[in-house]
């Protein structure tokens, strides 16, 4: 294996680790997705013609590894996975308020998860989010102040609810 691929592979492991477990949420799952993300990227090496682009190419690498984890398995096999994972751990203190935030965020759709994993954990700018949403940069920001204010309102009704 090439010098570069290696840095290539740790300098991204991280980011495709997330992604497939916000996909396919379960960590056994999300190493397999990983694992076949990284093939996927060994085989294709040769096409990535821009460095700058190897962090939105490896993401649609991800996600369609994820995709094609997630039509292999059963669906209500998929569904149990989510509940699973879902539930917050016994260990956790309830009134955590990075607790209240990954459960708030983990009941968002899919896309809303998306949007907050590539531009809060990732990091990505709202064109590289674009890019490989397919989506406008606009579109992004439009989304991402709808998930903001989402996540907000989430979080008052909690409090007030904790209040009662």
């Amino acid at each position: 294996m090439p010098a570069d691929f290696q840095t290539f592979v740790r300098d991204h492991e991280r980011m495709v680790r997330a992604l497939a477990l916000s996909w396919v949420r379960s960590p056994s799952a999300a190493d397999d997705v990983t694992q076949e993300a990284f093939v996927r990227a060994w085989k294709a090496w040769g096409t990535l013609r821009d460095p700058a682009k190897a962090k939105t190419w490896m993401y649609t690498l991800t996600r369609h590894a994820a995709i094609d984890w997630l039509r292999r398995e059963k669906r209500h096999k998929a569904e149990e996975l989510v509940q699973d994972v879902a539930a917050p751990a016994a260990d956790r203190r309830p009134d955590d308020l990075v607790d209240r935030v990954v459960r708030i965020v983990d009941g968002l759709r899919e896309d809303y998860r998306q949007l907050v994993l590539l531009r809060f954990v990732e990091e990505m700018s709202y064109a590289e989010i674009a890019e490989v949403l397919g989506m406008t940069a606009t579109a992004v920001g439009e989304k991402l102040h709808r998930v903001r204010k989402m996540v907000a309102e989430r979080m008052s009704a909690r409090a007030e609810g904790a209040e009662a």
